[in-house]
């Protein structure tokens, strides 16, 4: 590929043009837990190859751009290994060593954010199979706007620098409505004579990296920088770490930050939305009594880092009863052929059915409720409801998707996660007011253990009840973040766990309600605990 970063004029690229063949063994999307490079041995797929290619090939692009660009070259790098067994290092394939240089931080953060995801596609003619793309890149032309991210066309402009000569060989199937069959790919790949009846589908086009940086610094998200380049119906999973020795950590999903560029001389901010752009009335499933409801990017508070999402939600009395909100998620660009795609697993992240998934939430509003919904993958289910703690803290939300006692059945599910692998559908909020919730850093977690224990289940008995008060009431005032008092994970035993505490009562493991305790028992622990919050008030 050519190395070229933003307007560095490099060497003219030397492009190999490579017929694509298609590999149907589940073996293209197992995890690689390293790259072979010609002369050099093989080199830690995570750690090591992915960041020195980000670097090598588009080290000075802005963040989003730089998650594009470890997606492509993870892909074109498993794609040539599934292919051959090897890949060279230079611009015949892709560029590992570069200037020699080691990659800084911002390209290790790139390829840790985007671990083990790799770029396919549906074969809807002939044979029928997922196929792993072949995802060239060229340094491409540099745009000059304007641009309209609700409706992109074609970026680049007769009279944009193309210093490199390789705008030629950039595709913009997205813009040009071409998907599947009829996207014929790059010229870079072998396209054929007869490319609708017979195309070669690892050949999905080439990717702009001038493009990609220019679509970064206007807030695209990575995702949707593929699928403009790539086209609508690729599709992004985490490749399968089963039997390989690999194991991914916590990929954060979707966070509403400030990203920066890379470069602190420019200034550019390329913070998004990621996939929970959409109004939270967007999905029909939403209730008729939360008409003006909205969410937007907020920079007053955050779980971490600079912003969260602030979801305003708008209950309108006249209509009543409970109000459901279903908060979507999907890629911008991945609607094509008149469909709605969001909230499907082409649209999202398509990742391993193990370990965690889960959200955080900040709010003052009582009486919410909050689920999670998930693809799984061609029907859905969700998470049992989970009352939202309203003491105006940030608390995490999570659902395992290895405990069928966490999830319902709903849209065509079984109550169970038993997809391979699984996307995004959805944030939902229950209620019946007005409130505003901020979320932020929604997560999946492959790592997490289950723990038996419910939120506010203090003794780890499965229930949350009076006598996880009483360990509440010895424990107050500790300082220990593994106290098993310590409800919220602040590391103090405090107030605010008694809140915890309260809010959980009644529910058992998995958050199912338990049977309603006697009244003595209920009466008991209200005194008690009103007892113990004047007592705090006098310290």
């Amino acid at each position: 590929m050519q190395l070229v970063v933003r307007t560095f004029v490099g060497a003219a690229a030397a492009v190999s043009v490579w017929v694509a063949s298609v590999s149907h063994v589940a073996a293209q999307f197992t995890a690689l837990p390293t790259i072979n490079v010609t002369g050099l041995g093989n080199k830690p797929t995570e750690s090591d190859y992915v960041p020195n290619v980000v670097k090598s090939e588009n080290g000075l692009a802005s963040f989003e751009a730089l998650k594009a660009q470890a997606v492509a070259a993870r892909t074109f790098a498993y794609y040539k290994m599934t292919q051959q067994g090897f890949i060279n290092d230079g611009t015949s394939d892709q560029v590992y060593t570069g200037n020699g240089q080691s990659p800084r931080q911002i390209h290790y953060e790139a390829a840790a954010a985007t671990e083990g995801e790799i770029l396919w596609v549906r074969d809807n003619l002939g044979a029928q199979a997922d196929v792993l793309l072949a995802s060239f890149y060229v340094a491409g032309a540099i745009p000059t706007g304007p641009f309209n991210p609700d409706n992109p066309g074609i970026i680049y402009e007769p009279g944009d620098s193309d210093p490199t000569d390789t705008e030629r060989h950039v595709t913009y199937p997205y813009a040009e409505g071409l998907v599947g069959r009829y996207n014929f790919g790059t010229p870079l790949g072998f396209i054929g004579q007869d490319p609708v009846n017979n195309p070669n589908w690892p050949n999905r086009g080439a990717m702009s990296q001038n493009g990609g940086d220019y679509l970064s610094d206007n807030s695209i998200n990575y995702l949707d920088i593929l699928k403009y380049y790539y086209g609508a119906d690729i599709q992004v999973r985490t490749a399968t770490t089963a039997g390989t020795g690999v194991t991914y950590g916590r990929k954060v999903l979707t966070t509403f930050d400030d990203y920066g560029s890379g470069r602190v001389s420019d200034g550019i901010i390329d913070g998004n939305e990621g996939v929970f752009h959409r109004s939270p009335t967007f999905s029909g499933s939403t209730t008729a009594n939360l008409a003006g409801s909205d969410a937007v990017r907020d920079s007053s508070t955050a779980q971490q880092g600079s912003h969260s999402q602030r979801i305003d939600v708008v209950y309108d009395e006249t209509i009543g009863g409970e109000f459901f909100m279903r908060h979507v998620a999907g890629a911008k660009y991945s609607d094509f052929d008149g469909s709605q795609n969001a909230a499907e697993q082409i649209a999202n992240l398509q990742f391993e059915s193990i370990g965690s998934v889960g959200f955080w939430l900040k709010t003052t509003d009582p009486g919410l409720q909050v689920s999670l919904g998930i693809d799984d993958p061609n029907t859905g289910d969700r998470g049992v409801r989970k009352p939202v703690i309203a003491d105006g803290e940030w608390h995490e939300y999570k659902w395992f998707l290895d405990d069928a006692s966490q999830w319902d059945a709903w849209a065509g599910g079984n109550g169970q996660i038993d997809g391979v692998n699984v996307s995004l559908d959805s944030v939902q909020l229950f209620g019946s007011s007005d409130a505003t919730v901020y979320l932020d850093t929604v997560f999946w977690d492959p790592t997490d253990v289950f723990d038996p224990r419910t939120i506010g289940d203090l003794n780890g008995d499965g229930d949350v009840d009076a006598a996880d008060y009483t360990v509440y009431r010895d424990n107050v005032g500790v300082i220990d973040a593994g106290n098993p008092a310590d409800a919220n994970g602040d590391g103090v035993v405090s107030e605010t766990d008694y809140a915890v505490w309260s809010a959980y009562y009644g529910t058992t493991t998995g958050g199912a309600t338990l049977s309603v305790p006697e009244p003595t028992t209920v009466a008991f622990a209200v005194i008690v605990g009103l007892t113990m919050l004047t007592r705090l008030e006098r310290r």
